[in-house]
């Protein structure tokens, strides 16, 4: 079974792997002074992946690239984003780890080594405490200090960010990146009123236009936002999103990305109003009931199930594993891979 990634990593670096996203949160994001030392206009995204397959679970590995303004000594820097959904004491070490790889192929090609800037997003429930130098993590005086490695890295908390504040300013040119932003902002919160507001951004400033850019940010909202899809389609609704267009994109806040194009039409309408009526129905035992009534939709929609699998089902009371059954349920060739999954799991 493939591994599910971590929805917020995911997230992340989709946003940021586009190059105006990055050029218009940059605007924001760094201090004015080093700013005006570069040439924003010359961004490029950094291909190379500098993180072996080991890490790659925990660093976003997005890096940037951009000619600095000093003409007399041109060189580029190199603007290293890492993503955190929680305060991690670990940052230093990952941070330089990145460094330390991204020089090492430098030397490699025998090149002069390269600026690097690292830059936190962070977006977590508590609050970011840790210090924004290397050598502040080392208790003791002056005289040591000026024998230790030493870096700073810029911190963009979004639980201190005010996005109505002059200096958001060019995020309103960008609709898709302030929906964004903010989604990641109230993702660790059950925040209708930011939700409802990041919907009438899209009507106000025309994203609603963009589908896939709006079906990519409701999955999100699904995916994060523990609040019944009963609601979140009247919020979409009371915005004029059309019914037709809700009902496939919150389908898909069970599936993984790249799912197969084979699937008939057909199986996707059934799906679709199978999960119209798992929602309906009265949830007497709360969210653990509407997860396994949604599987068993799926299950018989696309492969039809016996009694005692749908037994099966309600006895499996984890959250994660029914998830995880969710998200198999497209991809799987046969309804005996899912059985299977869940069998060995409970037992």
């Amino acid at each position: 079974m493939a591994k599910i990634e971590n929805i917020h990593d995911s997230f992340f670096k989709k946003v940021f792997s586009d190059i105006a996203n990055v050029r218009t949160f940059l605007e924001i994001a760094l201090p004015a002074e080093l700013r005006r030392q570069l040439d924003l206009s010359s961004l490029e995204l950094d291909a190379t992946s500098y993180v072996s397959e080991e890490y790659k679970a925990s660093l976003s590995d997005v890096v940037v690239k951009c000619a600095a303004r000093d003409r007399q000594k041109p060189v580029d820097v190199y603007l290293l984003f890492e993503h955190k959904s929680y305060p991690d004491k670990k940052i230093f070490i990952q941070l330089l780890r990145y460094m330390y790889l991204m020089w090492q192929k430098d030397s490699a090609e025998e090149k002069p080594l390269r600026v690097i800037i690292p830059l936190v997003f962070y977006h977590g429930k508590g609050r970011w405490k840790i210090p924004a130098q290397f050598v502040e993590q080392f208790e003791v005086g002056k005289e040591l200090r000026r024998f230790l490695l030493n870096f700073e890295y810029i911190l963009f908390d979004a639980n201190r960010w005010d996005w109505q504040a002059e200096s958001s300013r060019p995020l309103k040119e960008n609709v898709f990146l302030l929906s964004a932003m903010l989604l990641m902002k109230g993702a660790y919160r059950k925040d209708l009123e930011t939700i409802r507001q990041v919907v009438r951004l899209w009507n106000k400033l025309g994203l609603i236009e963009k589908k896939e850019q709006v079906n990519f940010l409701l999955i999100y909202i699904a995916e994060t936002q523990d609040i019944p899809a009963k609601q979140l389609i009247k919020i979409l609704e009371e915005s004029e999103l059309k019914g037709e267009d809700i009902m496939p994109t919150l389908a898909q806040r069970w599936r993984q990305e790249g799912i197969e194009k084979g699937i008939e039409k057909g199986i996707e309408k059934g799906i679709e109003k199978g999960i119209e009526k798992g929602i309906e129905k009265g949830r007497k035992e709360g969210y653990i009931l509407d997860k396994q009534d949604v599987l068993i939709m799926l299950l018989l929609t696309r492969f039809g199930l016996e009694e005692e699998e749908k037994a099966l089902i309600r006895h499996i009371e984890t959250v994660d594993k029914l998830n995880t059954a969710l998200k198999m349920v497209l991809t799987a060739e046969t309804r005996a891979e899912i059985i299977d999954y869940l069998k060995s799991e409970s037992e």
